[in-house]
């Protein structure tokens, strides 16, 4: 957004103090996490960080705002979205320069967040001359998970450089148990099943953000800023079946081997000129590729424990993208700061996939070859004003045009072709209460949109290889999809009464159209679920946040720092029957509470715990779904020692509560229930520090 009194957008990397003090007086509401909170845990996964915040939620390892997730919440890198298929877990906290929580869109970013934004800003350049390496090392999950990063960073006149990478091995055991029971009518015989399942999966990553800044003679500058992302990850896992009542499944064991080789681009080219005291051009250009290989084995065995049936598939998707964005901003009237911008980009996605089955005691290989591609290109306008009314009032007024051509073909389909455009108005205001200088208002009016990703557009069967039903079936794409439409207002209190302490209070509503629900159906005795719109949702919920230090309120009392937060959401879908007709299994409830104790500059200790609810969840008619209640207990202690070492001990899910998932369909035919416990773990991390 335009900044105040000069023309460069300012980036404070500020602990404690800076961060509040830009929540405050930023006209656009936003949560600053610096590089100092994100490492103070020191948790391996960019989600463990976050899930603490206020109004976030994790559900496997997505990201919910306001709870809702499925491309709801927008994932931005250094202001730009990020390609299909990126998981934020791929980046490691020690890249990352800050993260920023924006709960309503701006016009310069795009309006593809319903729930809100996630901006995450890897690490720059710095002003003098840094070098960092950590080790750490983990144990969870029955696996032992070292990782190594290193920092380097310097400058010479007007040239700097920065380069962090990481290095690290993580993995996992667990093993779930599944009851299945169908309950059919009076002429069918009941089923009962206990499935002992077991998952194993080892990870390595490298990654590296490199940056290179140039600051020119003519008072230009020209940075360029990329992530280099390579994973491989090797998966096995197996299902034994215990039959309690009725029959088996077509294969009660089976087992599953699969590879996979995944590899990351970003690459961002920007370049800033100042044209006179109180005006300023910025364009980027990026570039993003991301590509996975897998090859996948699946052999089921029948009751008699004969020959298995095989099935092999080797696939791969490509995501790439070209993207061009600028804006150019300007001050005048002393009391308005402009920008006029656009943000073009082109997206695609292909995807092959090669499937060889081969039934037991067969020489016979039946093969399906699939192959598909889907077009996104967008184009964005947007215009912004960040107006000081008076002195106590703020406004900040935008307007975005964006328009989406998508267009979708495969071997086995015609070419399928959707067009759309999206208005979003977006107004924001901060009004500082009269004769107060720590209490305020905020208040928004937006819309946004969500846009459907490439790879629901792609009608490729993702199939169920054993056990297919209602609650375990097939899934595939629709090119049909169109974009969910969603007006929202938020409103927010917030006071910042001492040095370092605030409170927040604030509540929002919106309301959906075409929202994308799932069509449940049977067809040659397969069930399958695919995406389509239909109907209208409102989506409403409050949330506080609050951190404070005790000595605020008791002068003797120990220096610790406190912080809590809740958020209660809800929603209601037309489309589908209630009760508990929620939009896409929206977490009703989150909660943290957290306290940092600091006796000196040489020592800090603290935890956390997070609450997050489940519950029911009418997914279709017929078709319920239910999760249970997480509870994460999460305890670190710092030490500093001397000649720049650091020692950080922490302690991830230390409750290791057992993670609860059912599925329960019903019609005129009976009633089929599955459910899973999986066992959870606690991590232990040690990690030491050392500055060159």
């Amino acid at each position: 957004m335009p900044a105040k009194k000069d023309d460069v957008v300012q980036t404070v990397e500020v602990a404690g103090p800076g961060a509040s003090a830009q929540r405050k007086n930023d006209t656009a509401a936003k949560i600053v996490i610096n590089a100092a909170e994100l490492l103070q845990y020191g948790d391996a996964q960019l989600s463990s960080v976050l899930k603490r915040q206020p109004g976030i939620s994790v559900v496997g390892n997505e990201l919910r705002m306001r709870g809702l997730g499925s491309g709801y919440t927008q994932i931005l890198l250094n202001g730009d979205a990020v390609a299909p298929g990126f998981s934020i877990d791929s980046i490691a906290p020690e890249l990352i320069e800050r993260v920023e929580i924006l709960r309503t869109t701006s016009a310069e970013y795009s309006a593809q967040a319903v729930a809100g934004s996630i901006n995450i800003i890897l690490k720059k350049g710095v002003s003098s001359a840094r070098k960092v390496v950590k080790f750490s090392l983990a144990h969870g999950e029955n696996n032992w998970n070292p990782s190594l990063s290193l920092e380097v960073a310097d400058k010479n006149a007007g040239f700097y450089y920065a380069v962090t990478g990481t290095l690290s091995k993580t993995g996992y055991e667990n093993a779930p148990v599944v009851t299945e029971s169908l309950d059919g009518t009076a002429t069918q015989a009941r089923t009962l099943r206990l499935i002992q399942q077991k998952n194993l999966a080892d990870f390595w990553r490298l990654a590296l953000t490199p940056r290179l800044n140039w600051e020119l003679d003519n008072g230009d500058t020209l940075s360029w800023q990329s992530l280099i992302d390579y994973y491989r990850n090797v998966n096995w896992g197996r299902d034994h079946e215990i039959l309690l009542e009725g029959d088996h499944t077509l294969y009660p064991d089976n087992n599953y081997r699969a590879s996979s080789h995944t590899g990351m681009l970003r690459s961002d080219l920007n370049w800033a000129h100042r044209i006179n005291a109180d005006s300023k051009l910025n364009a980027k250009l990026g570039l993003s590729y991301n590509k996975r290989e897998t090859d996948y084995n699946f052999y089921g065995y029948p009751q008699e424990r004969v020959l298995p049936f095989n099935r092999h598939v080797v696939s791969n998707a490509i995501d790439s993208s070209v993207s061009s964005s600028g804006k150019y901003l300007s001050r005048f009237r002393d009391d308005h700061s402009l920008a006029l911008g656009w943000d073009t980009a082109l997206t695609q996605r292909s995807e092959a996939r090669l499937q060889f089955d081969r039934q037991p005691g067969s020489s016979v290989v039946q093969d399906l070859n699939e192959d598909y591609k889907a077009n996104v290109r967008r184009l964005a306008l947007f215009v912004q004003d960040e107006w000081d009314v008076t002195n106590r009032l703020q406004a900040y007024l935008g307007l975005r045009w964006e328009g989406l051509n998508t267009e979708t073909a495969g071997r086995l389909m015609p070419v399928v072709q959707t067009r759309s455009s999206v208005w979003s108005p977006v107004m924001q205001l901060l009004w500082k209460l009269p004769e107060q200088e720590k209490d305020q208002l905020r208040f928004a009016l937006s819309r946004t949109y969500k846009a459907p990703t490439p790879r629901s557009l792609v009608p490729r069967r993702y199939t169920a290889n054993n056990d297919n039903g209602p609650n375990n079936p097939d899934y595939q794409g629709n090119p049909q999809l169109l974009p969910e439409l969603a007006w929202g207002a938020d409103l927010a209190y917030e006071s910042y009464f001492a040095k370092n302490s605030m409170f927040s209070l604030s509540a929002y509503a919106k309301r959906v159209q075409d929202v994308t629900v799932q069509n449940l159906y049977e067809k040659d005795k397969v069930w399958i679920t695919s995406p389509y719109n239909h109907g209208t949702a409102r989506v409403m919920g409050i949330e506080f946040d609050a951190r404070f230090a005790l000595q605020n309120w008791l002068l003797a009392a120990p220096p610790v720092e406190v912080r809590v937060n809740a958020a209660r959401n809800w929603s209601k879908l037309d489309a589908i029957p209630g009760p508990d007709n929620r939009l896409t299994d929206q977490v009703p409830l989150t909660a943290n509470l957290g306290m940092d104790y600091k006796p000196g500059e040489q020592q800090s200790f603290g935890f956390n715990f997070n609450f997050q609810t489940g519950g029911n969840v009418q997914v279709a008619t017929g078709l319920r779904n239910y999760s249970g209640v997480s509870r994460n207990l999460d305890m670190y202690g710092l030490w500093r020692l001397e000649n720049k070492v650091q020692l950080r001990l922490s302690i991830n899910n230390l409750l290791h509560q057992d993670v609860l998932q059912a599925s329960q369909y019903k019609d005129q035919d009976g009633r089929r229930l599955r459910s899973s416990v999986t066992p959870g773990s606690t991590t232990i991390r040690f990690q030491v520090e050392k500055s060159l």
